[in-house]
Parts: structure tokens; C-alpha cells; sequence
């Protein structure tokens, strides 16, 4: 009865863990290390506590993972962890997006991912919205269509899956991506297979 359980899900930042946790979480929560999941915290336990417990989980979770299929570093690899989190709907898929976002990255191609832009104008009303046109051209090191590179910093907390599939992208051709309405991923190889990817599940 003094214990409670709390499930913090994949993807949320750390906002959203503080409104299930309570507002003092943010003075001790850093970005990307809260590791995601199902917690048995005592009623009375202090921020600081539970911070403790979700890095101590984090470090046990990724404590064996191999990190010679990646250039990246520990950081950038979280970095990437959490826009995959946050731009892909299965283990399967993860993967293949990270190795997309690779491609673009050894060319220092721009990322050009909504989830980055969404981290810099969420607010507590929405914290991941819909972007408009004015939100693409924010001055933000977050803007991944602005700026080329990784953003400065997670921009969500992301799970296991997404953890590995930044330790381990698959290697492929594809450049691009979309989810249609249905979420349903859509790969493609050349700018004009995206555009016609776009034009034919996303303009309708």
C-alpha cells in the first residue's frame, strides 16, 4: 500500500514524465537517460530517488550492448535512439530508419526529421504538434531541416529496441521515408521515389 507503480512510455520526454511524476522530477531528469518502463516507486520517494533508480536502469540495460557496428558515440548513438523513438511505429522498421538517418549523416546530408522540430516548439498544451511551414524555418540547433548533423541532445527518452537499432542500423540504399495515414512506413531511393511516395499517400 505505500508503493505505487508508474509506467513511463517510450518516446515521452521529459515533461511529460515529470506530469506523471511530479514537478521537482525536472530539476534531476537528464534527456534520453530516463530509461522507459513500468516502475514500482514508494508513494513518499523524493525526485532525486527516482532519478536514480531510471539512470541505474538505463546503465543496466545498455551496459552490454556492442558498439562496434556504429561510428557515433555513446551520446550521438542516444541522440539518434531517441529520433528513431520518436519518427518510427515497430522493432522493424527502426533499423532500416537508422540506417536511413546514417546515409544522410555520412554525407552531412540535413536529417530532415518533424520529431527534432517538434522537440523545439512542443509547449505543455501540445508537446509534440502538427509543424507548420514557420515551424521548418525556426532558429533552432533542434531544426534538423535547417541545420545538417545530429540535434545537441536526446529529444525524447527512447526503449531498448530503438537504443539497438542506433548501436546497429542496417545498411541500405533507401534516403527516404514516410508513414502514410494508416502508418504504414514507405521507403525510397531517389528524391523523385519519395515525391511520388508523398504525392501518393500523404496528398489526397
Amino acid at each position: 500500500p505505500n508503493d505505487a507503480w508508474v509506467t513511463l512510455i517510450e518516446g515521452w520526454r521529459v515533461e511529460e514524465m515529470a506530469q506523471k511524476l511530479s514537478p521537482e522530477f525536472l530539476k534531476y531528469a537528464k534527456e534520453g537517460y530516463m530509461f522507459p518502463d513500468t516502475y514500482l516507486f514508494p508513494k513518499d520517494a523524493s525526485a532525486s530517488a527516482i532519478v536514480v533508480k531510471m539512470t541505474s536502469t538505463f546503465k543496466s540495460k545498455t551496459a552490454s550492448l556492442d558498439s562496434s557496428g556504429s561510428p557515433l558515440s555513446f551520446q550521438e548513438k542516444l541522440i539518434l535512439a531517441s529520433i528513431i523513438e520518436r519518427e518510427t511505429k515497430t522493432d522493424e522498421e527502426r533499423p532500416i530508419v537508422a540506417g536511413v538517418l546514417m546515409n544522410r549523416l555520412n554525407i552531412g546530408m540535413a536529417l530532415q526529421v518533424d520529431a527534432a522540430v517538434q522537440y523545439a516548439v512542443g509547449t505543455p498544451k501540445n508537446w509534440w504538434p502538427i509543424l507548420t511551414r514557420d515551424d521548418l524555418t525556426s532558429v533552432s540547433k533542434f531544426n534538423t531541416y535547417k541545420y545538417a548533423g545530429l540535434p545537441p541532445s536526446p529529444i525524447a527518452n527512447p526503449g531498448i529496441s530503438s537504443i539497438k537499432a542506433a548501436y546497429a542500423p542496417k545498411d541500405s540504399d533507401y534516403w527516404y521515408y514516410i508513414h502514410d495515414p494508416k502508418g504504414l512506413i514507405h521507403y525510397a531511393k531517389t528524391l523523385s521515389e519519395h515525391n511520388a511516395n508523398v504525392s501518393k499517400y500523404l496528398e489526397k
